[in-house]
């Protein structure tokens, strides 16, 4: 029986067989291990620089929200100024023109009042020279000529003194 077994070709493919799969996994189990342990690494690698570039983009992310936040509150205080400035311009503007119309009316106000004391000046005048030339004519038909001139001279004094 032994030698039935040694002249058997299934044999000697059979213990072929697991001397090579021994032989394969004592010399290749390195190399397989060195394989795996390379795509390991290489995995790992990839999963870290994922990590780092996820870190990063989340950074960034925050980096921007706070960016956007702040920019935000910029535009708000922006906005506020420039409410608050055109508020004050819109006073000021207000208050000139008010001034403005006090002054306008003050002129208006003392141009009447100029008017006015020219009118009682220009008929203060006609008045008196009305006065004179109606004396003066009176003072002629019923007087002589020395006591025309007499009564004449006295009015043109009175008048004159009540005239400054």
């Amino acid at each position: 029986m032994s030698e039935m077994f040694m002249n058997d070709p299934t044999l000697w493919v059979l213990v072929s067989f697991v001397i090579f799969t021994l032989l394969a996994i004592v010399f290749g189990r390195g190399i397989l291990f060195g394989m795996l342990d390379g795509k390991i690494a290489k995995i790992r690698d990839q999963i870290q620089t994922a990590e780092r570039l996820k870190a990063e983009a989340e950074a960034m992310l925050a980096q921007y929200q706070t960016s956007l936040s702040n920019a935000s509150a910029e535009a708000e205080a922006i906005i506020a100024k420039a409410k608050h400035q055109a508020d004050d311009y819109r006073v000021q503007a207000e208050t000139a023109f008010n001034e403005t119309m006090a002054r306008r009316e003050t002129m208006l106000q003392n141009r009447i009042e100029q008017m006015e004391r020219a009118a009682v000046d220009d008929i203060r005048r006609y008045a008196a020279e009305l006065a004179v030339s109606a004396t003066t004519e009176l003072i002629s038909q019923k007087l002589s000529v020395a006591d025309a001139q007499r009564l004449s001279d006295q009015s043109i004094e009175q008048i004159t003194e009540k005239l400054n």
